[in-house]
């Protein structure tokens, strides 16, 4: 892996606003909420292409990655059930709207926000994911040891 310095300047400045508007609504910083977005998008682009030779996906097992994607994907399978724009429910001619109206008294679950319990939670579990997958360890064992190293140095 190398380790020169990744670019960032690329990015769409809508995405940019997503992100900012994330880290507005969850507390988190911008490099905490970028590193989950890339591990949810690495594992969503792992599945567009073919198998290898060894039937995996990018790299790992397609039963591990269904896995780990299944708590990434959730909410947005939600949220295209809610406003019926499910992949493969019939064709619509463009521009046409959608035949099923939101509805006004489901709450998107991403809506309500996190409790601190409900973060700590979610950290764990992005954590879970990545090192399922071998790509590092979790946030909280990140703040754990960011924790313990004062106190074991003093």
């Amino acid at each position: 892996m190398s380790s020169a310095p990744i670019s960032l300047r690329n990015i769409p400045p809508t995405a940019l606003h997503i992100a900012q508007s994330l880290c507005n609504q969850t507390h988190l910083s911008m490099a905490d909420l970028l590193r989950q977005a890339l591990v949810s998008g690495l594992l969503v682009e792992a599945t567009r292409f073919a198998p290898d030779q060894e039937g995996k996906l990018g790299g790992q097992d397609p039963a591990v990655l269904a896995r780990a994607l299944r708590r990434h994907l959730s909410s947005a399978i939600d949220l295209l059930i809610q406003y019926g724009e499910l992949p493969y429910q019939g064709t619509r001619e463009p521009g046409e709207k959608s035949r099923q109206e939101p509805n006004p008294r489901m709450e998107h679950p991403a809506a309500s926000g996190l409790s601190e319990g409900q973060q700590a939670l979610f950290e764990r579990a992005i954590g879970d994911d990545l090192e399922m997958l071998g790509l590092g360890m979790s946030f909280a064992e990140t703040l754990e040891s960011a924790e313990v190293s004062p106190e074991s140095s003093a």
